[in-house]
């Protein structure tokens, strides 16, 4: 038998998350559409035009990034309890197997949920309210554009897992601030490096981006590669998105009794 990953053994083990989480996870679920409901309803009595698609478009984006963090810094919540850490460990299941249905759970089936949540939330808000000649429009999450929503997504996950697993306490709050740490520090220090680089005054220079500069009260946008700057950009959230879920089983493999 396999030892990191055998499918019988896997599958119970699945199974057995499944059947000890799945009323946490449905009240959680039922939560998110009730907050969203909520929200969408006061949102629709309150402004005086409907929402278009690319404000849904902006409200997926937000809700996703924000409930999805939320839910995978608890997906190890049995880590945090050295009672429950215990038998967790103690598993007859790989760590591989371990940290993939944690991922399963909180990337691939989240996003399966969320995904028919949001939309059945939305059509019930866009109904609740009807503007004269202007039909009801929906966005379309399967949209060619939506790709680099899920693939931030897809990095926004590693962080939140590598912060469930290398925090044991508070873990979303400290992953949050260590994270925004980070990024202001890589910010400061691009624009400086750019604007020594350059010998010129640098505006805007966000991390693997476009730059605004300043020239003679001019301001002058270069790009990288021009149009394929987005494929650029989406290659290295591709990239850290897998350095950061490989750190995150290292760490798990570090767990020990």
């Amino acid at each position: 038998m396999n030892k990191t990953f055998h499918a019988r053994r896997f599958g119970r083990l699945f199974l057995k998350h499944t059947t000890e989480h799945y009323k946490s996870y449905l009240m959680s679920l039922c939560v998110l559409a009730g907050v969203m409901l909520l929200g969408g309803s006061f949102l629709v009595y309150l402004v005086e035009f409907p929402l278009d698609k690319n404000f849904q478009e902006g409200m997926f984006l937000i809700i996703l990034l924000l409930a999805g963090a939320i839910f995978t810094s608890t997906i190890f919540s049995e880590l945090v309890d050295r009672k429950r850490s215990i038998p967790w460990l103690l598993l007859p299941a790989s760590h591989f197997e371990k940290f993939l249905v944690a991922w399963i759970w909180s990337f691939a089936l989240f996003l399966v949920l969320y995904i028919i949540t949001f939309y059945g939330v939305a059509l019930l808000v866009l109904n609740i309210r009807h503007f004269p000649d202007h039909p009801t429009e929906i966005f379309n999450a399967f949209d060619h554009h939506f790709w680099q929503i899920y693939l931030i997504y897809a990095f926004l996950h590693g962080i939140a897992l590598c912060g469930a697993l290398y925090f044991e306490k508070l873990n979303f709050i400290k992953t949050g601030f260590f994270f925004f740490i980070c990024l202001g520090i890589l910010v400061f220090f691009n624009k400086v490096i750019l604007g020594i680089l350059l010998n010129r005054t640098i505006e805007i220079a966000p991390p693997f981006g476009s730059i605004r500069i300043k020239e003679n009260d001019q301001f002058y946008q270069i790009y990288i590669a021009g149009k394929q700057q987005d494929y650029y950009q989406m290659s290295v959230v591709v990239i850290l998105a897998f350095i950061l879920w490989a750190a995150a089983y290292h760490r798990l493999k570090e767990k020990q009794v």
